[in-house]
């Protein structure tokens, strides 16, 4: 595949503010230009350009720090807010305790909303976590406690055409208040990444029925899967029992919101 310069935002959600020593450095060595917008969604702390700058990223910079907890749904869609005037070509996000190493973008179909690539996952010890930050290129999959996901499917990592991320916000915005009900009644932290990733799937196929996405077999995306903090936004990470059979049956909840906005959407609107 012939390969072109392409405007790349890559939005990052924080909460916890110290783990950005692990994403932002790997975001700055990268070789691709990028636009970094940082959401921090934490209301009791600041980050300033500075910070940013002595984690080793020198490129263009937005900081965007939030007076209230919105969770990662909303600080997402807040990032895409925030880049609409950008004009961006695409999108990728990345979660602050991961790393992003590659943003190449092939010269794809117009009808490849999404390009799949694959993600080395770090599961259990700290130490393979402290290699990776020292050099993410130099980490080989033992199928225990760093697994290769291929492919791996999700929104974070994954560049997304960012005129169909804009439109699909749009539609969200309409529904909002519904998907918030369905976040408050959860008892543990709703799965967005997976929510997001099906969300752009369904939106892509109702836009355009010949939209698909492409698969690049080259790994592009560090996950922390070590679990050391059980608790987050004042929930637990994950469902105590039945983990797969709840969060399934949780992201068809969404799924079915998403689906009847735009069964309802008037003319033009998710269109």
């Amino acid at each position: 595949m012939m390969h072109k310069k392409s405007n790349i935002v890559v939005g990052l959600t924080t909460f916890d503010n110290e783990m950005l020593r692990i994403s932002v450095p790997a975001i700055g060595r990268m070789h691709q230009k990028v636009t970094l917008i940082i959401f921090n969604d934490n209301p009791t702390t600041t980050i300033t350009r500075r910070q940013i700058r002595k984690l080793g990223y020198s490129g263009d910079l937005q900081i965007i720090n939030s007076d209230e907890n919105l969770g990662e749904f909303r600080a997402r869609m807040a990032i895409v807010d925030a880049a609409r005037d950008l004009k961006p070509d695409w999108f990728i996000f990345c979660d602050d305790d991961d790393m992003l190493i590659d943003a190449e973008i092939p010269n794809v179909s117009d009808d490849n909303f999404a390009i799949i690539q694959n993600a080395v996952v770090l599961r259990h010890r700290v130490v393979d976590l402290l290699r990776a930050i020292d050099n993410p290129f130099d980490i080989d999959p033992d199928g225990e406690n760093v697994v290769l996901m291929r492919p791996h499917l999700g929104m974070a990592g994954t560049p997304i055409r960012s005129d169909v991320l804009f439109e699909l916000f749009d539609v969200c915005n309409t529904v909002f208040d519904t998907i918030k009900n369905l976040d408050n009644k959860l008892e543990f932290v709703p799965p967005v990444d997976t929510i997001m990733w099906n969300f752009i799937n369904i939106y892509a196929r109702h836009k355009n029925p010949n939209a698909v996405p492409i698969y690049m077999d080259k790994t592009n995306y560090i996950k922390c899967d070590i679990d050391t903090n059980r608790i987050k936004y004042g929930r637990v990470r994950r469902p105590v029992r039945n983990v797969a059979e709840q969060l399934h049956r949780v992201t068809e909840k969404y799924n079915a919101v998403l689906n009847a906005a735009l069964a309802a959407a008037p003319r033009g609107l998710g269109k």
